[in-house]
């Protein structure tokens, strides 16, 4: 491999300058695709075995990458007010040769190649690595996951965020980073405008997950007001000691469309013991599920997946309706 210092880069604003960024994209892939070639900081060279389309309404993607669930590092047990704790493995404790890039702007930023990858290219994205915060999202964190979409020229590339109590694994701020070549049914899903609150819709209720969207069309006139909003919604979400999964995806993979921000809440925090072959995080609540043994790929079907996911959610809109009412029809 030819090197592995780290590069540092600066993003400009999207909400001033709507281009994309050609050579962001080409460090992100060259430092990924080094380390991965040379065996450099991953656990394991990425190989899915098998994938499938499961039968039905939502097209879920199921993958069998039994590395994933074998040699990842064993999740960390936490929940939503966890303190950040120093003496368990973070961030700032990573081999030098796992960092990709520091981003300098909008806020500091370091990306992490992934080294338990479930695609091409999965890294991490750690705001302000050296501040040492606890897995809740900051402003700064929902900031940068639009800023990478929007200068990233593939759009096939989507973030993902799991909090505490989510399937977080390790209690220090990050987001992925990856692509998914395959549309994934978020990215048509019906959307219901909630009532009060501009650029925040509700998936109808026939969908596999409860959850909320922005919806980001113009960056440079709602960029910040959608930045604004999602986090007003997550601090919403904390008062009510509700978990969430997060996950931003352009609604076409070609032309790119509109960048959705998709909010799961959860009405009960889980406690990640171990390693399993099927979790309920953002990519399986997306319609995108990695598993890791070879008899849950073979008999996993779209209602056995719904199910899975309505249990680990609970009834969202239940509890959230007085919260975020949909507008009437009227």
């Amino acid at each position: 491999m030819s090197q592995t210092r780290p590069t540092t880069y600066e993003l400009t604003s999207s909400s001033t300058d709507s281009r994309t960024d050609p050579e962001l994209q080409r460090l992100l892939e060259s430092t990924w695709s080094e380390r991965h070639d040379a065996g450099v900081g991953f656990r394991y060279r990425l190989h899915v075995e098998r994938e499938r389309i499961a039968e039905g309404k939502f097209n879920f993607l199921i993958l069998l990458n039994r590395k994933r669930l074998t040699e990842r590092r064993q999740p960390q047990a936490f929940q939503l007010d966890a303190p950040f704790d120093p003496s368990r493995f973070n961030f700032t404790r990573v081999d030098p040769a796992e960092v990709q890039l520091e981003l300098v702007a909008p806020s500091p930023t370091t990306i992490l190649i992934n080294n338990s990858p479930v695609t091409v290219y999965h890294s991490l994205v750690v705001p302000d690595r050296a501040g040492q915060q606890s897995q809740l999202l900051t402003s700064g964190g929902v900031r940068v996951a639009f800023e990478l979409l929007l200068r990233l020229p593939d759009r096939r590339y989507r973030i993902g965020y799991n909090s505490p109590g989510a399937q977080a694994s390790v209690n220090h701020l990050h987001l992925h980073l990856l692509r998914i070549d395959t549309e994934l049914y978020v990215q048509r899903a019906e959307l219901l405008p909630v009532r009060g609150t501009p650029l925040l819709h509700r998936l109808a209720d026939h969908l596999p997950a409860q959850g909320y969207c922005f919806v980001l069309r113009d960056p440079t006139t709602e960029l910040e007001h959608v930045c604004n909003g999602l986090m007003k919604l997550i601090q919403a979400l904390a008062e009510q000691q509700m978990a969430h999964n997060l996950f931003w995806s352009w609604t076409d993979l070609h032309r790119g469309g509109e960048l959705r921000a998709l909010v799961f809440p959860r009405v009960t925090q889980c406690v990640n013991k171990a390693a399993c072959s099927f979790n309920a995080a953002f990519l399986e609540l997306c319609g995108f599920v990695s598993v890791g043994e070879g008899t849950d790929y073979d008999r996993l079907t779209e209602d056995a997946i719904v199910q899975a996911l309505r249990e680990a959610q609970g009834d969202v809109y239940g509890m959230l309706d007085g919260i975020f009412p949909v507008a009437s029809a009227d």
